[in-house]
């Protein structure tokens, strides 16, 4: 009888120990399915961030590409917008401001008077460069209320969007916040 109780122990504790490692199994599955869809969500990752977009024209050194990744990784900054043209809207954009970019990243040419930002489909829009060096709040977007901008082919706006704020001189600024910017370019 001694050996029978035994075996129904053992059979019970290796029950009960193979259900602990099957259950913390299932358990670190379902967070390792969890966190990698967690990071797959819109908003949490940039949906290319090898992308990138040209800097080019009167700029010491010569033309050059920054990518998404090297953008992200610089100073942001993060304000809510009101992006006035045909309709209104109000959101919150994050992006890199571009008194940091023309004093940290770009080496712009001393004879250099102006920058035009061009969109993939060829729209642009000029501005002098003092204009944006004497105003913090113009940025170079990359979120829109905490989620990645995408892309026209996924629907999107452009992974890039240049953001002014209204002004009295410019109280629609719908036409000069330029959608998926792709160059950059100073003369």
């Amino acid at each position: 009888m001694a050996e029978k109780t035994i075996k129904i122990i053992t059979i019970i504790f290796v029950s009960f120990a193979s259900a602990i490692i099957l259950a913390g199994m299932g358990v670190g599955i379902w967070l390792g399915v969890k966190n990698q869809i967690d990071n797959t969500l819109p908003g949490n990752t940039h949906p290319d961030p090898n992308w990138s977009f040209k800097i080019s024209g009167n700029i010491v050194g010569g033309d050059f590409n920054i990518t998404l990744n090297e953008l992200l990784d610089m100073p942001s900054h993060e304000q809510e917008y009101t992006i006035r043209a045909k309709t209104n809207s109000t959101d919150n954009y994050t992006g890199v401001q571009f008194t940091y970019l023309f004093n940290d990243v770009i080496d712009i040419g001393l004879t250099a008077e102006n920058v035009t930002f061009i969109a993939w489909d060829g729209y642009a829009w000029k501005f002098s460069i003092s204009e944006l060096l004497g105003d913090d709040t113009y940025i170079l977007a990359y979120k829109m209320n905490n989620k990645y901008l995408t892309s026209y082919l996924e629907d999107g706006i452009g992974y890039l969007y240049l953001i002014v704020g209204s002004t009295d001189d410019y109280p629609f600024n719908g036409q000069r916040s330029v959608k998926s910017v792709v160059e950059i370019s100073f003369e």
